[in-house]
């Protein structure tokens, strides 16, 4: 079971569904981030997220509220869209990863295999050593 979070996992949602509508009707419950619409891969979880239980339809969504109290309400409240009784469970999104630092990411590599080297200001530059001109005499 995923602990209490301010994103709800929906099930059961009719084949039409938009995702205007959904947040339309979860907007009752307080103000609604954003919404995403998944549907059923051929073993029954919605695409994207590896959501089981999409209900008959297989079509489900990832409802994300502006705060935990909204998506408490929404989901101890019944749900009724086009005849479909909904279900509610808490949704825990997988992280967004992070950027490496910038020591650890390799040189990038150019279409043809030979490394990209990028280009420096010239206020950037340091100038060469100098050395003092030798002249020849013949």
């Amino acid at each position: 079971m995923v602990r209490e979070t301010r994103h709800l996992w929906v099930g059961n949602l009719p084949e039409n569904i938009r995702e205007d509508r959904i947040r339309e009707h979860f907007k009752r419950y307080g103000r609604v981030q954003s919404v995403k619409i998944f549907s059923r891969k051929g073993g029954g979880e919605c695409e994207g997220n590896g959501l089981v239980g999409c209900g008959t339809t297989g079509i489900c969504a990832t409802v994300s509220f502006m705060d935990i109290k909204s998506a408490a309400k929404a989901h101890t409240s019944e749900h009724k869209l086009d005849e479909h009784l909904l279900t509610t469970e808490y949704h825990e999104p997988a992280p967004i990863p992070s950027a490496p630092p910038a020591s650890a990411v390799p040189p990038s590599v150019s279409a043809g295999g030979s490394p990209v080297t990028q280009a420096t200001p010239a206020s950037l530059r340091h100038p060469p050593p100098y050395s003092s001109p030798r002249f020849t005499h013949g």
